[in-house]
């Protein structure tokens, strides 16, 4: 079982290698599946010309609801960590916690990272969403409440303050993107111990695209089933 902590806790080392993994999945020359290509299919997800990757209702845009908002992100961070431990087998993806530590993890905000990594920012704390945002969020009685709750304020508010590549369709170009997104995966498994049985109602559904997708809705029920959980 992977343990994902709060990047607050990580060593010097713990980034050193988390940093050198991101640092070696990008360029031509590395393997498939690349940073780029991660990013490419965030793109396409919020593409509103393309009515196929609408169709995959992975956000709530262009009149579409996002119905597969936090199942389609839990199986994205998780492909991402599994790509990034081919590189160094104890790399996990922390979570950033951004209403309780509303700052940029430091680690991440050296400008020689941000210029290798072709990575801008406009950071506006005051933007984040603050704890009764959250409390309203956690509140919600079904999966469908909270899940479009979350994905409001909680989730775009982080986006909307880090600014830059993270507030725009091409977000996971930014590291940050996976420690945000491994934060609202872990308020959905806190929300679902205290919710037991609220699923998602499409369960048989096929998450797309392939092939960093391409698993039905079910799979990603649990983090549990998929061989994690939050410390």
């Amino acid at each position: 079982m992977i343990n994902r902590p709060n990047q607050s806790s990580l060593t010097a080392t713990d980034w050193q290698r988390f940093i050198d993994a991101v640092d070696k999945t990008h360029g031509i020359g590395a393997t498939a599946p690349a940073y780029r290509d991660f990013v490419r299919v965030h793109v396409r997800a919020m593409d509103p010309s393309d009515p196929t990757s609408m169709s995959w209702g992975v956000h709530s845009m262009s009149g579409m609801r996002g119905r597969n908002f936090l199942p389609w992100h839990r199986w994205f961070v998780r492909q991402m960590e599994r790509r990034l431990r081919k590189i160094h087998a104890t790399v996990v993806i922390p979570y950033w916690d951004a209403i309780t530590d509303r700052a940029i993890p430091a680690a991440l905000a050296k400008p020689a990272l941000l210029t290798r990594w072709s990575v801008t920012r406009n950071w506006k704390a005051s933007q984040l969403a603050r704890s009764a945002d959250l409390t309203a969020a956690m509140s919600m009685g079904t999966f469908t409440s909270f899940q479009t709750t979350v994905e409001g304020v909680v989730h775009g508010s982080v986006h909307n303050a880090v600014g830059g590549d993270m507030a725009s369709a091409s977000s996971p170009a930014d590291p940050l993107f996976w420690l945000h997104h491994a934060n609202l995966d872990r308020l959905w498994s806190q929300w679902q111990v205290t919710h037991p049985g609220q699923d998602p109602s499409n369960l048989a559904e096929v998450l797309q695209p392939t092939p960093i997708f391409g698993v039905k809705v079910a799979k990603v029920r649990t983090i549990s089933g998929l061989g994690y959980r939050y410390t």
